[in-house]
């Protein structure tokens, strides 16, 4: 019989863990189908605490054999922690956030939680205890490119943690950035882009840079990569891919020698184990593993 997995969390929202949601829905474990409960609205008030309650009644009734809760930090992961108390069968916390430090040890325990890293295991272990690990998927539609212009990208939300003001003080003659609709003069804006447009940039840039401050696994690294797009990221960002090439955070010349210095070996390769295919594998077998946990306790 064909198992169900019920992902709650934003859906079509502006951000990493929209497009990981999205991922794992249209490529769910072997034996297993898959939906999303969209936990957020871009309304009013009333419009968000409506969406909210219609969630937690959601979760209340679900058939779903395992609740998958995707959360970030702060607010969000308070959220989303009171909507999986609500769920009726086994509860899978999905961590994605870089700057997370709520201590939730307690809270966890019902739960089977996992991170993103082995690192980031490690450092959420006083906060949250034990956790598995499985990575972020790339997307199978991102096509290796083999036409490069000479532009420099930053992908990114409107968010100062995202780094658009270090980038803009590089002074990169090229400069190409995303969420942003007005930027300096020597500075090209595209605001939001089309997931199209993205796999179109990331096809034809000469490199991406991240310069975030916090990131949990950027999932924009692991597609620039899958890519064939060089990758400059700032080193607060912890387990990269080995071929990153990593800069000191707001250290402006590292970044410009960093630059000057683009690692093109191997990038393909160094995402390999970010596939879907090997990513639903690892789900699948969390999945049967927490279910058949669950049985042995009732």
């Amino acid at each position: 019989m064909m198992r169900h997995i019920l992902h709650v969390g934003p859906q079509k929202s502006r951000g990493g863990i929209s497009k990981v949601m999205e991922i794992l829905v249209e490529n769910p474990p072997e034996g297993w189908s898959a939906s999303i409960l969209n936990t957020t609205s871009n309304g009013n008030i009333f419009s968000k605490l409506y969406k909210w309650f219609a969630a937690i009644r959601e979760v209340k009734k679900t058939r779903a054999d395992v609740v998958h809760v995707h959360s970030a930090a702060d607010w969000s992961f308070r959220r989303k922690l009171s909507l999986a108390r609500k769920a009726r069968c086994p509860v899978v916390f999905h961590i994605h956030s870089g700057n997370f430090s709520t201590q939730a040890r307690k809270a966890m325990r019902p739960f089977h939680c996992v991170t993103l890293t082995e690192g980031w295991a490690n450092r959420l272990k006083p906060l949250i205890g034990p956790s598995h690990v499985i990575s972020n998927p790339v997307d199978p539609k991102i096509q290796p490119g083999s036409q490069r212009e000479d532009f420099v990208l930053l992908l990114g939300r409107p968010d100062e943690v995202k780094g658009h003001e270090f980038a803009y003080s590089l002074h990169l003659p090229h400069l190409v950035v995303t969420g942003k609709h007005e930027a300096p003069q020597h500075v090209k804006p595209l605001g939001w882009v089309s997931e199209e447009e993205k796999r179109t940039l990331l096809a034809t840039a000469k490199a991406l840079i991240v310069p975030s401050q916090f990131e949990g696994q950027p999932l924009v690294i692991l597609e620039a990569l899958a890519a064939n797009c060089p990758v400059v990221a700032s080193d607060s960002i912890i387990d990269l891919p080995p071929t990153v090439v990593k800069a000191k955070h707001g250290d402006r010349q590292s970044w410009l020698d960093a630059l000057d210095h683009l690692n093109t070996d191997g990038l393909i390769e160094s995402v390999s184990e970010h596939r879907i295919e090997s990513i639903r594998k690892k789900w699948g077998r969390f999945y049967e593993d927490i279910i058949s946990s669950n049985r042995s306790m009732e």
